[in-house]
């Protein structure tokens, strides 16, 4: 199963890396956009508030576009709408982008920042349709589903990349 899940879905999780050659992808670590209120600049949440060398996350931050002093609970979230073709609805979600790539070449591990070509990778995908079904369940409103749904993961698919959700869906 897994070989054939390879076949099938492996190109989805190539990058290259510096000297041409191709690497496999680990893990990509996405971040929430934000929306500064004083110049509506859309701040990567990972880019301004995350210092990697420290392995923490800031308290308050600079806004990239205008220098204004910023926290988390200071911003509202940017927000994206389209149109879901498995629920066959318009949907908003918060907004979202890759910010590191974690891959491997032969036996060695490496991070970047995603490329032209990764965000092409993720766009060609996105563009796609999966040729599973996927469940598409809807969350039901409760106790614990509001954050998700706070966010606009209102169906269940909605937790997933559609590259993990078209891979998770070749293996079932």
């Amino acid at each position: 199963i897994l070989s054939g899940v390879e076949k099938e879905c492996g190109w989805m999780y190539r990058t290259k890396h510096t000297d041409g050659s191709t690497g496999a992808i680990n893990y990509t670590v996405w971040s929430d956009v934000f929306v500064c209120p004083h110049c509506a600049g859309e701040v990567v949440f990972w880019d301004a508030a995350v210092d990697q060398k420290a392995g923490k996350v800031l308290d308050e931050f600079i806004c990239p576009h205008c220098g204004a002093k910023l926290t988390k609970r200071s911003m509202n979230h940017a927000w994206v709408t389209g149109y879901d073709r498995s629920i066959d609805q318009t949907i908003r979600q918060t907004k979202q982008v890759p910010v590191l790539i974690n891959y491997t070449v032969g036996k060695k591990r490496f991070e970047k920042k995603p490329d032209a070509a990764d965000l092409g990778l993720i766009d060609k995908i996105e563009s796609m349709d999966i040729p599973y079904r996927v469940p598409t369940n809807s969350i039901p409103e409760g106790d614990k589903t509001g954050e998700p749904r706070r966010i606009g993961i209102t169906h269940v698919h909605h937790f997933y990349t559609k590259r993990n959700l078209w891979t998770v869906a070749a293996v079932m």
